[in-house]
């Protein structure tokens, strides 16, 4: 009885965590996904926990016995991952990543141990196809919302991306890359069926994919589509196969190949940054890859460590300075990064195995008389092509690490793996006895010892959810300016998830711009913890030089206000010391944010203001020269793969630096190097009045 009760639980739990994996989203926590990762968090956990139960409950090792030439490489995986977690020096993003790898290897383990007839399987993609169906309807939604009818997508998120759809994804990328896995299957299936509503769903599929604005998802569609069609010629065709035949095949690819080729050259013309982002973003990965290129960095760690290598023309391209990338837009490149030459060897011999099996999975279907118009030949032709589909995809746009992706990819290699199965029973001579190996106290002693194990994990996931759903709450008070219950909300956020990075500098923030006895110390100490779980954490070193500076200010006011009081030598002196440290702080945590993002102009500018007030007028000179010299140096190795006279995205702000230049000649008494500046200024921003105000100032100095 628990036997069968647990096998509908990995059944239709397993369809409906990838039912609801695709079609929900959130908008009341910080980030609309993370419904998506907590289902599949909790989802995965649970639904793994009940297939080991059950295993334990049959209390056999068939499942290793019979299909380990095909478990071993996934079970090699999943040890690369526990390895590089081990030897990882930012353990909780490793495991966070770790955690992920478990899922998606676990239901690997559940689809082929239990998903093993044509029913089963049918229930499994028919779940599949139902998602498929609401979030190509929403996306349809949101083109009439946008071409249309303004207003028909309901939602408050509508329209983040102009005229780029995203569904229930929350993002055109990851919405291409649902779309670009279904698109062989659903045609597959429709090939089979001959079912109109099936294909009416694949033209769905279809006008979503164009509208996602996604070059890398529209190359995704054109591998997808190649790859069945070549498949399905070998296989499918290989006995009708003649000289007309190949010839009409391969023009019919050619101009499919042509269509999205071209579309994909007007789009990179359109948005050269989103190709030169790529560019810049790769090399500075292949740079990290080379400081551990043999057993990598760890697991999980790629965003950790990438803000100091990421390349300065990603802040010209991006126009943004408080963002971060968190993967690469390459996975492989990713793995290779984060578990070196060892894990990347083991991934692509993973892949490299699923595609072969894939392959012949389809020709020995094809071959069998017994097989050879099962639907599940066909839904085997559908997955080859949408994993060969999204192997490209990413390695173009989005990573594997998103949820959304990463649950299709193993989804694939699942079924996959299913079907060899399926085949192996087929041709199996070698019978296996089925007995119970675990006597009765000792399986119940284990099945508790899952339960709690799984439990503690899954409520540990669940915490993650609750904390980005406080995150909100506490940025909300903070803007209206509530910052003891800001701050209180945030502590609450970072003991549900301690590797909430944000929660923190959001943290040190709030307690700069309250700034009541006892702040300062307690944003250090934040900082300090900020670091430790992420070292260079967006604008955190220049939020820190900030508070050190503004510690400077408070420390003067108290100086001069003891002095006006007549309080001891000692007391003015321990200030006079505190001013110190908060200048020689200010100079650091400004230095450091400059090493990370050369380009920030109010680095400079408050860096130039210390010296200033210390007398140090030359050194405040060489800060803003650096800042205007900064754009040539791109243009010298090792920047100059891509070159572009970067400064011309800037000139406002170079005009701006130009008249801190000006003023500092004119505090300094060299009124004609003042003036060469503030022309220097109007040239580059000829509506700077400022600059206008002080040349005028200057050439009638009686005035």
């Amino acid at each position: 009885m628990l036997k069968t009760k647990l096998e509908n639980i990995v059944l239709y739990g397993t369809a409906a965590l990838y039912f609801f994996i695709a079609i929900s989203f959130y908008l009341a926590t910080y980030d609309s996904a993370q419904i998506k990762i907590t289902i599949f968090h909790v989802g995965g956990l649970f639904i793994i926990m009940s297939w080991i139960l059950l295993k334990l409950e049959e209390g056999n090792l068939l499942l290793l016995k019979k299909n380990f030439i095909y478990i071993f490489p996934l079970i090699l995986f999943l040890c690369s991952g526990i390895f590089s977690l081990v030897c990882s020096p930012f353990k909780l993003a490793s495991l966070n990543d770790f955690t992920k790898r478990f899922i998606y290897s676990g239901i690997v383990f559940v689809l082929i141990d239990q998903f093993n007839d044509d029913k089963k399987i049918s229930t499994l993609k028919n779940w599949i196809l139902a998602a498929t169906i609401i979030v190509c309807s929403y996306g349809i939604a949101q083109i009439l919302d946008y071409y249309v009818i303004p207003g028909f997508d309901p939602f408050t998120w509508k329209r983040a991306f102009g005229n780029r759809i995203m569904s229930t994804f929350g993002n055109p990328n990851f919405f291409g890359d649902f779309l670009i896995v279904m698109n062989p299957i659903v045609l597959a299936l429709c090939m089979y069926k001959k079912n109109v509503f099936l294909f009416f769903l694949w033209l769905a599929i279809v006008l979503c994919t164009y509208n996602t604005g996604s070059k890398g998802a529209w190359v995704g569609f054109a591998t997808g589509l190649c790859v069945f069609s070549v498949i399905y010629i070998l296989i499918f065709l290989r006995h009708k196969l003649n000289k007309k035949t190949i010839i009409i095949s391969s023009i019919c690819l050619l101009i499919v190949l042509s269509i999205v080729g071209f579309g994909t050259y007007r789009k990179t013309l359109e948005r050269t940054d989103s190709a030169s982002f790529r560019v810049f973003t790769w090399l500075s990965t292949w740079e990290m890859i080379n400081t551990h290129p043999f057993l990598g960095t760890g697991i999980g760690t790629f965003y950790l460590t990438y803000p100091s290598w990421r390349r300065p023309q990603i802040f010209f391209i991006e126009d943004k300075h408080n963002t971060e990338s968190d993967h690469p837009e390459n996975e492989y490149l990713e793995v290779w990064y984060e578990e070196g030459i060892v894990g990347i060897s083991i991934f692509l011999t993973f892949i490299i195995l699923i595609l072969v099996v894939g392959y012949k999975n389809i020709a020995f279907l094809r071959s069998n008389k017994s097989t050879k118009e099962l639907p599940i030949l066909y839904l085997q032709l559908g997955v080859t092509s949408a994993f060969a589909a999204q192997l490209v995809h990413d390695s173009l746009c989005v990573s594997l690490r998103f949820v959304s992706s990463g649950v299709m990819l193993w989804l694939l290699i699942g079924l996959t793996l299913v079907i060899a199965v399926r085949i192996k029973t087929l041709n199996e001579k070698i019978n296996f006895d089925n007995v119970n190996v675990l006597k009765k106290p000792v399986k119940i002693l284990l099945q508790i010892i899952v339960v709690i194990m799984f439990l503690i994990a899954i409520v540990f996931t669940f915490r993650f959810f609750i904390a980005d759903y406080l995150h909100v709450r506490a940025i909300g008070l903070s803007k209206s300016l509530n910052f003891g219950q800001a701050i209180a909300t945030f502590d609450k956020v970072n003991k549900h998830n301690p590797s909430f990075a944000m929660s923190l500098y959001f943290k040190a923030s709030a307690y700069i711009e309250r700034w009541k006895a006892g702040d300062p110390l307690k944003a250090e100490q934040t900082f300090k913890d900020l670091w430790t779980i992420a070292p260079n954490y967006v604008q955190s070193k220049y939020i820190a030089g900030a508070m050190y500076e503004k510690q400077i200010s408070s420390h003067m006011y108290l100086i001069n206000d003891y002095i006006s009081k007549g309080k001891s030598k000692n007391i003015i002196e321990s200030q006079q010391k505190e001013v110190v440290n908060a200048f020689y702080n200010a100079v650091k945590y400004y230095k450091q944010y400059i090493e990370i993002d050369p380009i920030y102009p109010l680095t400079y500018y408050a860096l130039a203001g210390l010296y200033v007030k210390t007398g140090n007028f030359g050194e405040a000179e060489k800060i803003l020269k650096a800042h205007l010299e900064y754009p040539q140096n791109l243009q010298n190795p090792p920047h100059n793969f891509w070159v572009e006279d970067w400064s011309q995205r800037r000139k406002a702000e170079y005009s701006q630096t130009y008249m801190h230049l000006g003023k500092l000649y004119t505090y300094m008494g060299k009124p004609i190097d003042a003036k060469e500046a503030y022309k220097k200024a109007l040239d580059l921003n000829s509506s700077n009045l400022n600059a206008k105000l002080a040349l005028d100032k200057l050439d009638k100095p009686n005035n």
